[in-house]
Order: structure tokens, then C-alpha cells, then sequence
């Protein structure tokens, strides 16, 4: 381990530049080039875990997918290797600042600085698309600026490349505040859904703002989906009128209405410096209701997403399961609560509804079957099976399908508890605290850790 030998590989290990639930990213040297790296790992017991697949997938196919590019404006990746079966990618060693540190800091940019800023993104993302490549999770904490104001974009963990199997229709990826409609949707996404993020990034910098707004993720991604942002020059005086067009343009809600490609993006932005605008073409509003997510940050790092129904769904979720005395250790069963009760089933008869249910069960069972209960940065059991409760809060294939979610994810707590990693069994604990909050084995786990926490 890098901790114990102060090297992985050939790389000698100087500090650390951050900590996550996912791993560690350490400051590296290269003696053999004389080059200073960053150095991306995996915690090796998250790898055993019934979600380590997923994730190892979606680490290497990071590597796999930045390893093949060379641009001025993406985080370079120099080397890809396992040691003592913990992956590692070694990539450029970026000398700047997250654009997310600088916009919580009130850092005041040019019009010119912004149009410069986001038309080194709109390159980098050029070339990537180029190669079929999709970020996918375009925002503030991914650009880096350096001290001679070059814009690096890095993190391409969930990225999607054309030919992968990895990201499937229904998996809901990215971050809330900068997700395309279609990400919101868990519909399939391409390179507009990039734009649509940076054109997200674009309208904060330039107004101060963000362009969907809410107290919670799925108040913002309903926004997203549902309703149009406030013109920019309205919340910015100061910034001339072409660029509400464009914008307008770039946040369309339908991608065949938005600028196609990163160049046409480009183009326009700087004719807005010029005093241009562009044409934008009717927009049709969508009356979907986005599926409720929130992202759960776990040991400070690595993003979980997971869907909001809220406590009271959850509470009844797990009260209503027809269990046996030897399970209802497992799915805390209040029978006396009022609040517990489904109501009687009322059918839903939309063909639409009853297409995006059926669709939604099968992804859910798929990924029941293979163990991706609450899989971090993808597609999993219990996201969709509360995004069919969205639709029809009385499913009883989802009710039973979150408890069989509750229960393995118990299991997988109680094997980490008993095989003595308690660290991560508390991670796992107190997430699980947060979906099932009524499950009686997690209640009974959480006790045992607190007092093994309290003896030390």
C-alpha cells in the first residue's frame, strides 16, 4: 500500500491532494522523467464489495477514456496499473484552482473572461466529443484554472463513450444543478447534453446566479426539466442582450433545439462579444415530472445518487412487507403507525406511465440481480424502483423490491461489520439510516458501532 512503501509503482508518493469515499488522489513524482503527477486510486475494500465491479469499471474506463487524448484544455493521463490488486491511473499534475472554489469565494469575472473561460471548455469538449467521448458531468468543481488562465477540464469518471456498455437509458448521472433534462430524465444522453452544462456553467458565471434553482435536488431538476431560466441580462445589467438568446438557445429543454455541436456554441458566444445574436426557434415546454434525486456525499468524497421519495415513503416501504418473525428483524415492521398505511391502489391507465413503469421494474430487477443495490454514479435497484413510486405510489412490485433492496444492503453492513472494517460499515450504516430509517437490523447495527466507537 502507498501508505506503508511511499511509492506505488514506479511513483514516489509526496503528500496527499484529497480524500473520498471512492479513494485517494496522492501528489506523485516520476524519477525517471523528472515529472511531478497526481495519482487517482481505489480503495481496495470498496473493490470487493457488491459494488466493486461497477466501480472498477468506471474507474479503468476513465483511464480508458482520457488516456487517448492530447488537448491544451483536458487533465492528461500518463499511465494506467494495478498494484497489490489496487488500480491506479498516474495523470497531470494541474498548477491552479477549481472554478467551484473561485465561484464560492464571489470571484467577479469579465464578460470577456467568462466568454474566454467557456470557449477553452467548449474546445476541450470539441475534441473529446470528437472521439465519441461524453463527459457527462460538466461543472464548477471538474474546470480547473491556471495561473496563466488556461481552463483544464478533469474528472471524466462517469464519461460515456460511444461503444460502452457501462451507461445504460435510466441511469441518472452527473450533478443536479449542472444535469442536461435528458440526464434528469435518465434518457439517453450525447454531446448536447455537455453543452447543455456548460451553457448552466456559462449563465452562473456571467449573472452570479444559477440558471435552475431550489432547496433540494429534486426541486432543481424539476426546474430543469420543467421551466426556463430567467434571461440573463435581467439578473446582469451590464451584459448585452445577444447573450440572452443565445443562452436561451443553449438551454433549450429538447437537445435538437440547442446548438449541435461545441463549435456552433463557441461561435455564437463570441458573436455575442461582437454584438451578435442568433435565431432561436420555438421551444415546446415538457410536461414530464422529473424523477426525484438527491446526491448523498459519503466520507466527503464519492457521490452516491439515490432518489428523494422522503422518509414517509421509506417508512412505508419497509412497514408494509409481509414478512416472516425471522425477517422482520430485517424490515422493522410498525404496524400500529398510522402513518405506515398505503392508501387503497388506485390503477394508473396513462400508456405513457405504464410504458416508463414496466421500463423501470426491468432495469430495477437487472440490477437487483447483479447486486447494484445503491451504486455510486449509476443506474441502480433502489433509484428505480422510487422513481416508480413516483408514478404509482402504490406498486407493490416496487414496495417489495425496496425492502429486498433494504434487506441486501443490511447484509452487505452486517458482513463489513463482522469482518471487522468498521470504517466503511459506518459509511454504509449511516447511508442505509438515511434510505431505510424504520429498518430494524440497521437501527440494531448502528447501536453496535456507536459503542464500539465509544470504547475506544
Amino acid at each position: 500500500m502507498a501508505s506503508d512503501h511511499k511509492t506505488i509503482g514506479k511513483y514516489r508518493i509526496d503528500g496527499v491532494l484529497g480524500k473520498g469515499a471512492m479513494g485517494i488522489v496522492y501528489r506523485g513524482y516520476d524519477s525517471f522523467i523528472d515529472r511531478q503527477v497526481a495519482i487517482k486510486t481505489i480503495h481496495k475494500s470498496l473493490l470487493s464489495s457488491e459494488m466493486g465491479q461497477e466501480m472498477m469499471e468506471r474507474f479503468s474506463n476513465e483511464a480508458k477514456a482520457v488516456g487517448r487524448l492530447t488537448h491544451a484544455n483536458i487533465v492528461g493521463i500518463f499511465d494506467f496499473d494495478i498494484e497489490d490488486g489496487m488500480p491506479y491511473f498516474v495523470m497531470e499534475l494541474v498548477h491552479g484552482r477549481e472554478l467551484k472554489t473561485m465561484i464560492k469565494e464571489k470571484h467577479r469575472f469579465t464578460t470577456e473572461q467568462v466568454v474566454s473561460m467557456i470557449c477553452q471548455v467548449l474546445d476541450g469538449l470539441a475534441y473529446t466529443h470528437g472521439f465519441g467521448i461524453v463527459h457527462r458531468d460538466i461543472k464548477p468543481a471538474n474546470i480547473f484554472v491556471l495561473d496563466d488562465g488556461t481552463i483544464k477540464i478533469a474528472d471524466f469518471g462517469i464519461a460515456r463513450v460511444d461503444n460502452s456498455e457501462l451507461t445504460q437509458i435510466g441511469s441518472v448521472l452527473g450533478t443536479p444543478s449542472y444535469m442536461s433534462p435528458e440526464q434528469c430524465l435518465g434518457e439517453r444522453v450525447d454531446a448536447r447534453s455537455d453543452l447543455f452544462s456548460t451553457a448552466i456553467m456559462a449563465y452562473e458565471l456571467l449573472t452570479g446566479k444559477k440558471a435552475f434553482r431550489g432547496d433540494m435536488s429534486n426541486t432543481i431538476m424539476h426546474n430543469v426539466v420543467n421551466t426556463d431560466a430567467v434571461d440573463p441580462s435581467k439578473l446582469n445589467e451590464t451584459l448585452p442582450s445577444a447573450f440572452d438568446s443565445v443562452l436561451r438557445k443553449a438551454l433549450a429543454k429538447k437537445a435538437e433545439q440547442r446548438f449541435q455541436t461545441a463549435d456552433d456554441f463557441k461561435d455564437a458566444l463570441l458573436g455575442c462579444l461582437r454584438g451578435k445574436g442568433v435565431g432561436l426557434p420555438k421551444q415546446k415546454m415538457i410536461a414530464i415530472a422529473a424523477a426525484s434525486v438527491f446526491v448523498l456525499s459519503l466520507a466527503g468524497g464519492g457521490l452516491l445518487y439515490v432518489s428523494s421519495g422522503g422518509q414517509e415513503v421509506s417508512k412505508r416501504v419497509v412497514a408494509e412487507k409481509d414478512a416472516t418473525d425471522a425477517e422482520m428483524k430485517k424490515t422493522a415492521a410498525i404496524k400500529n403507525n398510522p402513518y405506515l398505511k398505503i392508501p387503497e391502489k388506485k390503477e394508473v391507465t396513462e400508456p405513457e406511465d405504464i410504458r416508463k413503469i414496466n421500463r423501470l421494474l426491468k432495469a430495477a430487477r437487472a440490477h437487483l440481480l447483479v447486486g447494484r443495490l445503491v451504486a455510486p454514479a449509476g443506474g441502480n435497484a433502489y433509484d428505480a424502483y422510487q422513481i416508480v413510486l413516483e408514478i404509482d405510489p402504490y406498486s407493490r412490485e416496487a414496495i417489495d423490491g425496496l425492502n429486498n433492496v433494504a434487506n441486501k444492503f443490511f447484509d452487505r453492513c452486517e458482513a463489513l461489520y463482522g469482518q471487522g472494517i468498521l470504517a466503511e460499515s459506518r459509511n454504509f450504516v449511516t447511508l442505509g439510516m438515511e434510505l431505510f430509517p424504520y429498518h430494524r437490523g440497521l437501527q440494531e447495527l448502528d447501536q453496535k458501532l456507536n459503542a464500539v466507537a465509544a470504547a475506544q
